[in-house]
């Protein structure tokens, strides 16, 4: 069960689509559109709202600021702009529009994953300061971890890591992706870094709680069934 919506918003409809299938692809819980009537109306009438809105804004062509101006009447979701338009005063200007984030283009895909993912992990913290599955709990603030309301001790590592499996709850992570995230990109190491850390938490699970569960071949899956 994923915890996060993003939303995208582009008019070039093959852009969009392209857009799309790569974070479908990472794993993200994503909806998309091209008109700006219709994302209003994933906000007001959707029964999940996005948590994060990434829209891309033409140059230099300002009427997309006029759609934010609606979401923000009635949403507090995180926003990215996307845009070419490199100018200090367009950027002064969305943020005067109480956006979150603007990423010139063009960007990698692997950097914009991770503007959205930084977005996404501080609206989760905005959101909970305590996180629940099953027998584990999480105390985002106090940094603890508690199984069966018993305190677990844990390293900060396996803090970060669990982390990150309850925000990326039921989705099939990579060891790559899982080094990027809780290791870091500049991380010199292997995937046996993650295998171990992986081991340790398990153990710490004992067997009654088996939520984490190896994908051969790919990597890990945090599920808990309900």
């Amino acid at each position: 069960m994923l915890t996060n919506r993003l939303l995208i918003v582009n008019q070039n409809e093959s852009a969009c689509r392209e857009m799309a299938d790569y974070f479908q692809d990472s794993g993200y819980n994503v909806i998309w559109c091209t008109e700006y009537d219709e994302a209003v109306d994933i906000f007001l009438k959707g029964k999940s709202k996005p948590d994060v809105l990434m829209v891309d804004v033409l140059m230099p062509g300002r009427k997309e600021y006029e759609f934010l101006d609606k979401v923000r009447n009635f949403s507090e979701a995180a926003i990215t702009i996307v845009s070419e338009d490199q100018k200090l005063d367009s950027q002064l200007y969305a943020y005067s529009k109480k956006i979150d984030d603007y990423i010139v283009k063009p960007v990698p895909m692997p950097l914009l994953e991770a503007h959205v993912e930084a977005l996404m992990r501080r609206t989760s913290h905005e959101k909970k300061k305590m996180e629940t599955a099953g027998a584990l709990s999480i105390d985002y603030e106090g940094r603890k971890i508690y199984l069966n309301h018993k305190a677990l001790k844990v390293t900060a590592k396996e803090f970060d890591l669990l982390e990150y499996f309850m925000k990326h709850r039921g989705m099939i992570l990579s060891r790559d992706k899982i080094l990027d995230s809780v290791w870091g990109y500049d991380y010199i190491g292997n995937y046996r870094s993650v295998d171990t850390l992986v081991k340790k938490i398990r153990a710490k699970l004992t067997k009654e709680y088996p939520y984490i569960r190896t994908v051969y071949g790919v990597g890990y899956c945090f599920d808990v069934q309900e």
